[in-house]
């Protein structure tokens, strides 16, 4: 951005003027293409998050309990992945900038992994579970590499504070096609190809491959498109030192606890991590319930989770413009309390049909759309007040922290349904479970996550940055790059 708008006292105001001009060289085609890019994201991620929990207890036959310790392990790895995604990231230099680099490189494994994770293979059971243990972890490894470093492009794309509500609009519609691919269609295909005489371990096979594939098109898609972070004349520096030595790792490692000392990052990472255990459980035991519980056919399944996506499409522009005429906190809050208050109220009511779980389901679309819409949003605008803070711009490890908390929970949420369902009884081999199996399958499905949105919404209502304090946070940075003294002092309130 030029420096030639603050040549006087009045920084804050020139500023947004020159995030307006911002506002209009983002092109429609750069916000659809970097949209395109959240395909692979929510593809891979409810995939996963969804049915591998399922796909390894029914079809493979790993005890719930070893399943879930899988999961949570290749959580865990995609964890440490992540952070050093989002430092080598800010730290790299190519003539493709410093973000697209890893997309190329993803792209392709992502899909051959994917492919192999959802393989049932016929072994004995120790090495089944080192098999998918280690596919598991292969898998989050490749998540880990384009992950970070996709969110964090979006930050740089634009700095204006509502354009960043409008990119992400773009990148949660195309969330909602990967939640088509990575929740709809899974069951759907499963059973279209079993009733063509395929059999079970076959169409997961075919689900692996075809979400797979598509992830990783998409993802080819985005970097190949996007050119205004290119840099054609880009010469690489011969002297520069490596990336990562054992000096720079506990720099690394500095910086991410240099970080957290921001209050805003610990509150929007404390409110991910408690949404995304909530979320995790939801997702995971929904399949559970819709086949246990309230014995939903497949293809009803489909149209459940089709009705969510759909939901989560048609409330994206409502949200966005809520968040612009009120804020992104206040519409985060208000969305999580009502999706919350519905969960609970649903157990304590019951869900015992399909069109009870319809309803359900949408409503929670609420909630659900609300974070995955709003809270890339947020965190972007945390980069920009560690800048301030710190003097220097680290986005990539500001926005690996979400990430890390997002693998984190991921990690949590599964390995406590996977000792839940275990605790309670339940049984892969049984066609009908037993009452204790089947009350805690419905309170893994409403009850617990509902209470999880309630305590995001109390930890989302003291987030400090909104749209009336942001200018004032552009202001600073502006200064801090013009090599003016900032007096942090000033900026207690968001501190």
């Amino acid at each position: 951005m030029s420096s030639s708008f603050f040549l006087d006292d009045t920084a804050g105001r020139c500023f947004i003027i020159e995030a307006e001009v911002n506002v209009m060289k983002l092109k429609f085609r750069t916000k659809l293409f970097y949209g395109i890019g959240g395909t692979a994201d929510n593809a891979l991620f409810t995939l996963i998050e969804t049915f591998l929990l399922f796909f390894l207890t029914t079809v493979v036959g790993i005890k719930p309990g070893i399943a879930g310790t899988i999961l949570a392990i290749g959580c865990v790895w995609e964890a440490f992945c992540g952070p050093v995604s989002g430092y080598l990231s800010d730290h790299i230099e190519t003539r493709y900038g410093k973000r697209k680099p890893f997309l190329l490189i993803a792209a392709v494994p992502a899909a051959v992994v994917t492919a192999l994770l959802f393989t049932a293979i016929d072994m004995p059971y120790g090495l089944k579970v080192v098999y998918y243990g280690l596919m598991t972890v292969l898998f989050w490894w490749c998540f880990a590499i384009f992950f970070v470093p996709y969110m964090t492009w979006g930050s740089e794309l634009t700095e204006d504070y509502h354009e960043r509500t409008v990119l992400r609009s773009y990148a949660y519609v195309f969330n909602q096609v990967g939640k088509g691919l990575g929740m709809v269609m899974p069951t759907f295909l499963v059973a279209l190809l079993m009733n063509w005489g395929a059999s079970t371990e076959q169409s997961w096979s075919a689900v692996g491959i075809v979400v797979g594939a598509a992830s990783g098109a998409s993802l080819l898609v985005c970097a190949l498109t996007i050119k205004e972070t290119d840099d054609p004349d880009f010469v690489k520096d011969p002297n520069r030192e490596k990336l990562l030595d054992m000096r720079k790792i506990r720099e690394m490692f500095t910086g991410y606890f240099q970080i957290l000392k921001l209050r805003p990052i610990r509150y929007l990472i404390g409110a991910s991590l408690i949404y995304l255990i909530a979320n995790t459980i939801f997702m995971s035991d929904m399949i559970y319930y819709f086949t246990y519980n309230i014995h939903i056919s497949s293809m009803r399944v489909s149209l459940i989770t089709l009705l969510m996506t759909a939901a989560g499409i048609a409330l994206s522009p409502l949200i966005t413009v809520c968040a612009g005429k009120t804020d992104k906190k206040m519409t985060c809050t208000g969305g999580m309390l009502i999706s919350g208050v519905i969960l609970i109220s649903a157990r304590l009511i019951g869900v015992d049909s399909f069109a009870d779980a319809c309803m359900m389901c949408g409503l929670f679309a609420i909630g659900n759309t609300c974070y995955w819409q709003l809270m890339p949003s947020m965190i972007y605008d945390v980069c920009e007040a560690e800048e301030l803070y710190s003097g220097e711009k680290h986005s990539g490890q500001v926005i690996s922290l979400q990430a890390l908390s997002e693998s984190l929970s991921t990690a949590v949420g599964v390995q406590l349904l996977g000792l839940i369902l275990e605790q309670a009884g339940f049984s892969d081999a049984a066609a009908a479970q037993s009452e204790s199996a089947l009350f805690w399958v419905s309170n893994s499905f409403s009850f617990l996550p509902g209470l999880g949105m309630i305590l995001v919404a109390l930890v989302i209502s003291r987030y400090p940055i909104t749209k009336k304090t942001f200018p004032r946070i552009l202001a600073g940075v502006e200064k801090r790059r013009r090599g003016e003294a900032v007096d942090l002092n000033e900026y207690r309130d968001i501190f």
